[in-house]
Protein backbone atom coordinates (compact mmCIF):
# COMPACT_ATOMS: atom_id res chain seq x y z
CA UNK A 1 0.00 0.00 0.00
CA UNK A 2 3.00 2.19 0.85
CA UNK A 3 4.39 2.21 -2.77
CA UNK A 4 0.29 2.72 -4.67
CA UNK A 5 -0.16 6.06 -2.57
CA UNK A 6 2.03 8.46 -4.29
CA UNK A 7 0.74 7.04 -7.64
CA UNK A 8 -2.42 7.69 -6.28
CA UNK A 9 -1.83 11.20 -5.37
CA UNK A 10 -0.19 11.85 -8.98
CA UNK A 11 -3.49 9.98 -10.31
CA UNK A 12 -5.42 11.89 -8.73
CA UNK A 13 -3.44 15.38 -9.91
CA UNK A 14 -3.79 14.17 -13.60
CA UNK A 15 -7.86 14.05 -13.04
CA UNK A 16 -7.74 17.42 -11.79
CA UNK A 17 -5.66 18.61 -14.68
CA UNK A 18 -8.21 16.96 -17.40
CA UNK A 19 -10.89 18.51 -14.76
CA UNK A 20 -9.99 21.38 -15.18
CA UNK A 21 -9.70 22.08 -18.55
CA UNK A 22 -13.13 20.18 -19.15
CA UNK A 23 -14.80 22.42 -17.24
CA UNK A 24 -13.40 25.72 -18.44
CA UNK A 25 -13.78 24.91 -22.00
CA UNK A 26 -17.51 23.06 -22.01
CA UNK A 27 -19.25 23.79 -18.23
CA UNK A 28 -18.54 27.72 -17.74
CA UNK A 29 -19.16 28.52 -21.02
CA UNK A 30 -22.71 27.22 -21.28
CA UNK A 31 -23.60 29.72 -18.67
CA UNK A 32 -25.20 33.19 -20.15
CA UNK A 33 -23.87 35.00 -17.05
CA UNK A 34 -20.29 34.30 -17.53
CA UNK A 35 -19.98 36.03 -21.19
CA UNK A 36 -17.90 38.72 -20.23
CA UNK A 37 -16.06 36.97 -17.55
CA UNK A 38 -13.30 34.77 -17.50
CA UNK A 39 -12.97 31.98 -14.63
CA UNK A 40 -10.03 29.51 -14.28
CA UNK A 41 -11.11 26.79 -12.44
CA UNK A 42 -7.78 25.72 -10.13
CA UNK A 43 -8.86 22.35 -9.09
CA UNK A 44 -5.01 21.05 -9.45
CA UNK A 45 -3.73 24.22 -7.17
CA UNK A 46 -6.20 23.43 -4.60
CA UNK A 47 -5.61 19.79 -4.26
CA UNK A 48 -1.90 20.60 -3.85
CA UNK A 49 -2.48 22.85 -0.81
CA UNK A 50 -4.08 19.83 0.75
CA UNK A 51 -1.18 17.76 0.04
CA UNK A 52 1.41 20.35 1.63
CA UNK A 53 -1.34 20.26 4.61
CA UNK A 54 -2.39 16.84 5.27
CA UNK A 55 -0.15 14.83 3.57
CA UNK A 56 3.46 16.31 3.82
CA UNK A 57 5.52 15.94 7.15
CA UNK A 58 8.41 18.29 7.51
CA UNK A 59 10.86 15.79 5.83
CA UNK A 60 8.83 15.57 2.53
CA UNK A 61 7.99 17.65 -0.13
CA UNK A 62 5.76 15.53 -2.30
CA UNK A 63 3.12 19.02 -2.58
CA UNK A 64 5.97 21.06 -4.03
CA UNK A 65 7.22 17.83 -6.49
CA UNK A 66 3.65 17.34 -7.77
CA UNK A 67 3.40 21.56 -8.48
CA UNK A 68 6.68 21.88 -9.98
CA UNK A 69 5.58 17.95 -12.53
CA UNK A 70 1.89 19.62 -12.76
CA UNK A 71 2.42 22.65 -13.31
CA UNK A 72 4.77 22.44 -15.99
CA UNK A 73 2.06 20.16 -17.43
CA UNK A 74 -0.98 22.80 -17.02
CA UNK A 75 1.78 24.95 -18.79
CA UNK A 76 2.19 22.43 -22.05
CA UNK A 77 -1.53 21.54 -22.57
CA UNK A 78 -3.34 24.78 -21.64
CA UNK A 79 -0.91 27.61 -22.14
CA UNK A 80 1.41 28.81 -25.03
CA UNK A 81 4.15 30.08 -22.86
CA UNK A 82 6.53 26.99 -20.86
CA UNK A 83 7.24 28.01 -17.13
CA UNK A 84 4.59 30.60 -15.84
CA UNK A 85 2.30 27.83 -14.18
CA UNK A 86 5.41 25.52 -12.93
CA UNK A 87 6.86 28.47 -11.37
CA UNK A 88 3.44 30.07 -9.60
CA UNK A 89 2.51 26.61 -8.51
CA UNK A 90 6.04 25.53 -7.21
CA UNK A 91 6.40 29.21 -5.38
CA UNK A 92 2.81 29.61 -4.00
CA UNK A 93 3.07 25.62 -2.37
CA UNK A 94 6.71 27.09 -0.89
CA UNK A 95 4.97 29.81 0.82
CA UNK A 96 1.71 27.79 1.91
CA UNK A 97 4.28 24.93 3.16
CA UNK A 98 6.01 27.74 4.82
CA UNK A 99 3.26 28.64 6.80
CA UNK A 100 2.01 25.66 7.34
CA UNK A 101 5.15 25.14 9.93
CA UNK A 102 3.55 27.60 12.00
CA UNK A 103 -0.28 27.42 12.29
CA UNK A 104 -2.45 24.27 12.79
CA UNK A 105 -4.70 22.45 10.14
CA UNK A 106 -8.06 23.02 10.57
CA UNK A 107 -10.69 23.56 8.65
CA UNK A 108 -10.81 27.51 9.28
CA UNK A 109 -7.09 27.91 8.57
CA UNK A 110 -7.27 25.75 5.51
CA UNK A 111 -9.81 27.66 3.93
CA UNK A 112 -8.15 30.60 4.60
CA UNK A 113 -4.67 29.12 3.11
CA UNK A 114 -6.88 28.52 0.32
CA UNK A 115 -8.14 31.49 -0.36
CA UNK A 116 -4.95 33.06 -0.04
CA UNK A 117 -3.56 30.79 -2.20
CA UNK A 118 -5.83 30.86 -5.19
CA UNK A 119 -5.41 34.39 -4.92
CA UNK A 120 -1.60 34.80 -5.02
CA UNK A 121 -1.62 31.93 -7.98
CA UNK A 122 -3.90 33.92 -9.84
CA UNK A 123 -2.50 37.36 -9.42
CA UNK A 124 1.01 35.93 -9.79
CA UNK A 125 -0.16 34.29 -12.87
CA UNK A 126 -1.40 37.58 -13.98
CA UNK A 127 1.49 39.76 -13.65
CA UNK A 128 3.83 37.00 -14.75
CA UNK A 129 2.14 37.39 -18.34
CA UNK A 130 2.02 41.23 -17.84
CA UNK A 131 5.43 41.37 -17.16
CA UNK A 132 6.13 39.27 -20.17
CA UNK A 133 3.86 41.12 -22.38
CA UNK A 134 1.91 37.97 -23.34
CA UNK A 135 -1.44 40.06 -22.73
CA UNK A 136 -2.61 44.01 -22.31
CA UNK A 137 -5.15 43.63 -19.86
CA UNK A 138 -5.27 46.26 -17.28
CA UNK A 139 -5.23 45.52 -13.46
CA UNK A 140 -9.38 46.79 -13.00
CA UNK A 141 -10.59 44.45 -16.10
CA UNK A 142 -8.82 41.32 -14.71
CA UNK A 143 -9.51 42.12 -11.61
CA UNK A 144 -13.35 42.30 -12.21
CA UNK A 145 -14.01 39.95 -15.08
CA UNK A 146 -11.32 37.49 -14.07
CA UNK A 147 -9.64 37.38 -10.61
CA UNK A 148 -13.24 37.81 -8.55
CA UNK A 149 -15.21 35.06 -10.67
CA UNK A 150 -12.19 32.28 -10.48
CA UNK A 151 -12.08 33.45 -6.55
CA UNK A 152 -15.63 33.30 -6.07
CA UNK A 153 -15.68 29.59 -8.10
CA UNK A 154 -12.85 28.22 -6.24
CA UNK A 155 -14.00 28.58 -3.05
CA UNK A 156 -16.73 27.11 -3.81
CA UNK A 157 -15.12 24.03 -4.04
CA UNK A 158 -12.83 24.42 -1.37
CA UNK A 159 -14.99 23.30 1.40
CA UNK A 160 -15.83 20.06 -0.63
CA UNK A 161 -11.87 19.15 -1.32
CA UNK A 162 -11.90 19.16 2.13
CA UNK A 163 -14.78 16.80 3.01
CA UNK A 164 -13.24 14.61 0.22
CA UNK A 165 -9.42 14.31 1.27
CA UNK A 166 -8.97 15.48 4.33
CA UNK A 167 -9.54 12.48 6.01
CA UNK A 168 -8.12 10.13 3.14
CA UNK A 169 -4.24 12.24 2.85
CA UNK A 170 -4.30 12.24 6.54
CA UNK A 171 -4.70 8.57 6.79
CA UNK A 172 -2.12 8.13 3.40
CA UNK A 173 0.48 10.60 5.14
CA UNK A 174 0.09 8.09 8.24
CA UNK A 175 0.53 4.85 6.21
CA UNK A 176 3.77 6.42 4.44
CA UNK A 177 5.30 7.87 7.22
CA UNK A 178 4.25 6.71 10.29
CA UNK A 179 6.63 3.58 10.66
CA UNK A 180 5.78 1.23 13.08
CA UNK A 181 8.60 -1.50 14.92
Amino acid sequence: MMRIIPFSLAFICVIMVVLEGTISLNVLHMIDYLESKSITPHFLFLFLVYITVFFDRSHTYYGLAFAVLFGFTIDLIYTDILGIYLFVYASVIYVVREIMKLLHANFLVVMLISIMGILATDILAYFLYNIIQVHDQIWQVYWKNRLIPTFIWNILFSPLFYLFFNKRLKKWSAIMFDRKG
